[in-house]
């Protein structure tokens, strides 16, 4: 579905971390919520943070992004670091009068130039971002008519446009049918798989969280939880039986 990247962005793959997460507790004035985070995520690698309602993701991710500061702990970003969020299809606001075209053209603009009318190159790469999300037809019609798979959709189309190599993505399936869920999660295993980008997901689905993810931080803010590791570690922990109870106790390997 998501197709290489541009010569350009391959002739030189990075190698070093993107990320290195030392000691890093998160929180608000002062106060830690969660244990000490050590991580690394490295470029073609999947995270999935798991995690109740409540449990600290979104603090994480925020902090993560530099939207929050770490209580104690460092978050080193590489310089060539190109972050990406790309949120729930959810907070889109239904009324906003914006054409799919336009708001995935946003996210080319985004990488740097943000005033002046839209280039020849900038209208391609943002068609082209469509194209690869199968949402060439949507691109004349209005955010606000579009169905929750559709809105998804057009949103990774904006994020591939803007070229990042670390994508933070939260809870992508939220409020979709099955098709549509199996669809998100095609895109998203793409962007490691074939794009070489890093991934970071929220998600509430457990089990494909554990199949899709090559690693996986589970985050409980009532117990003390943060624990990080392979599906396979994680998937015996017993923070995660504890959670989510015997249907995900079984180990997950990642599809071919």
């Amino acid at each position: 579905m998501i197709g290489a990247p541009d010569k350009a962005e391959s002739a030189a793959p990075h190698t070093s971390p993107l990320l290195v997460i030392q000691g890093m507790e998160v929180g608000f004035d002062g106060q830690a919520i969660l244990p000490p985070i050590d991580i690394q995520v490295a470029p073609r690698s999947f995270w999935a943070v798991l995690g109740p309602n409540g449990s600290g993701k979104s603090t994480f991710v925020r902090t993560v992004l530099g939207l929050l500061r770490p209580v104690r702990g460092t978050v080193t970003r590489a310089p060539d670091l190109r972050p990406c969020y790309v949120p729930q299809q959810t907070t889109l606001d239904p009324i906003f009068p914006m054409r799919v075209l336009e708001f995935v053209l946003m996210g080319v603009l985004e990488r740097g130039r943000l005033w002046g009318p839209a280039r020849r190159e900038d209208i391609e790469l943002a068609q082209n971002a469509l194209e690869q999300v199968k949402g060439s037809d949507l691109r004349r019609r209005l955010l606000r008519d579009l169905s929750g798979g559709q809105r998804q959709r057009v949103l990774f189309a904006r994020a591939l446009a803007a070229r990042a190599n670390l994508y933070v993505l939260d809870e992508p399936t939220a409020a979709l049918d099955i098709t549509s869920e199996r669809e998100v999660l095609d895109l998203v295993s793409a962007l490691s798989e074939r794009r070489g980008a890093a991934v970071i997901m929220i998600t509430h689905m457990v089990e494909d969280g554990l199949a899709r993810a090559d690693h996986v931080l589970l985050l409980d803010r009532d117990h003390g939880v943060a624990v990080s590791g392979s599906p396979r570690d994680i998937v015996n922990e017993p923070a995660l039986q504890r959670l989510y109870g015997p249907v995900v106790a079984r180990p997950y390997e990642k599809p071919p």
